[in-house]
């Protein structure tokens, strides 16, 4: 088989087309030297070569090879003469089975490493698999940003990001878009999970947009919060709903398809991107993010915790869609109606450096004054921004 793949590389348009997937790694003793040769020349002169011509650079190339050597390589371009050429399509799937031969064996050292203990071998393993996720096999062509100014301003401007429905936020970051990592977070009892069901079930919120919504729960049952969505769509409260639910459900099934709730305890990222891979949701919402389980050795919990985040990123950038982690924040926030991502639960910095957009959501420390109203007023600070570069607190209800 190699020596018809070293055929079909004497093409130069084959060569330039495959040569993303090649390296001398993939060949054996004498083969390897030939695909240096043929590498080099190709890189050298732009033109299809013959093996006549082949023979005649690897002398040139190879002076001081000895004289068995040279004969066991002209035995090998010999037999690649004879070979008889095959379909390009065909010579292109065996370079492809000899890369993702070689990358397994790549990966399998890696975890014998991991499995006799060496440190740090374990985010080499994850990294591997990530940049081989889809088809384990290399693009085909290198993607540079775009050259339509048009193209280039999307990324600055609002157009396709998904629209806040609280006015106050609107108005000053308007909204998250694909490959957009977000975080929300703040102390207990705050409202974090009050805040993201507004934004994603209350009227004008995501899913009325037509936008489609996966809302992932791996500390509160998911079934309370769908519930709770259902009050923030149809303006109900509990009790009215239990006078009347067929009332409740006829509304919300405006919204019901498009956004889905799903208990997720005790699994990782791995297992979200392959829901996420099946159902393609544009947004997906992962409460409380922090708890999300990883694999691996850190050395204290902000380590591990920015490795979730990293994550977090690269699953919005793989999968197209935005990514919002729900975070508790430090007891340092607690009766702050500003509230910065340097107060982010377990966090030094790490978490923060992975966001596009961070939002703080402070209220002020009621106390036990007796006889008086709790004050509903909740600022939301956003601490970086991305996506437009304001900074600063809103108001809201």
């Amino acid at each position: 088989m190699d020596t018809t793949i070293l055929r079909a590389l004497l093409s130069h348009d084959f060569f330039e087309q495959n040569k993303s997937r090649l390296h001398s790694g993939l060949f054996e003793s004498e083969m390897k030297d030939i695909y240096k040769t043929i590498k080099t020349a190709h890189e050298r002169y732009d033109a299809d070569l013959t093996v006549s011509e082949l023979r005649n650079l690897f002398d040139n190339e190879n002076p001081i090879a000895t004289g068995a050597y040279k004969a066991n390589v002209y035995d090998v371009m010999s037999a690649i003469d004879t070979t008889e050429p095959i379909n390009p399509e065909i010579s292109k799937d065996l370079i492809a089975g000899l890369w993702k031969r070689a990358e397994c064996t790549k990966l399998a050292n890696l975890a014998l490493e991991a499995s006799e203990g060496r440190d740090g071998v374990w985010n080499n393993i994850i990294s591997l698999v990530d940049k081989h996720r889809e088809s384990f096999l290399p693009e085909d062509e290198i993607e540079f940003a775009p050259d339509d100014i048009y193209q280039l301003l999307e990324t600055a401007t609002d157009a396709g990001r998904f629209p806040f429905n609280l006015k106050s936020l609107h108005d000053k970051v308007y909204g998250i878009g694909r490959k957009e990592f977000m975080a929300v977070y703040a102390t207990p009892n705050v409202g974090k999970t009050a805040f993201m069901l507004t934004l994603c079930a209350a009227p004008d919120g995501w899913a009325d947009q037509g936008h489609r919504i996966l809302y992932v729960g791996n500390e509160e049952d998911v079934a309370r919060s769908k519930l709770r969505a259902i009050m923030a769509y149809t303006g109900m409260k509990a009790a009215d709903i239990e006078l009347d639910p067929h009332a409740a459900v006829t509304r919300y099934q405006t919204i019901n398809e498009r956004l889905k709730f799903l208990n997720f305890v005790d699994h990782d990222i791995s297992r979200l991107d392959a829901i996420q891979a099946k159902y393609k949701f544009d947004i997906v919402v992962v409460d409380q993010l922090d708890k999300i389980s990883i694999g691996g050795n850190f050395g204290a919990t902000h380590e591990k915790l920015r490795e979730i985040y990293r994550q977090a990123r690269e699953f919005a950038k793989r999968h197209d869609c935005a990514m919002i982690g729900m975070s508790q924040a430090s007891n340092d926030a607690r009766g702050k109606t500003r509230v910065t991502p340097f107060e982010m639960e377990g966090s030094k910095i790490g978490k923060a450096a992975e966001l596009d957009l961070a939002i703080g959501i402070g209220a002020l420390d009621q106390g036990d004054v007796v006889d008086t109203e709790p004050d509903m007023t909740r600022y939301l600070t956003v601490g970086k921004n991305k996506l437009n570069g304001w900074h600063g607190t809103v108001t809201c209800m």
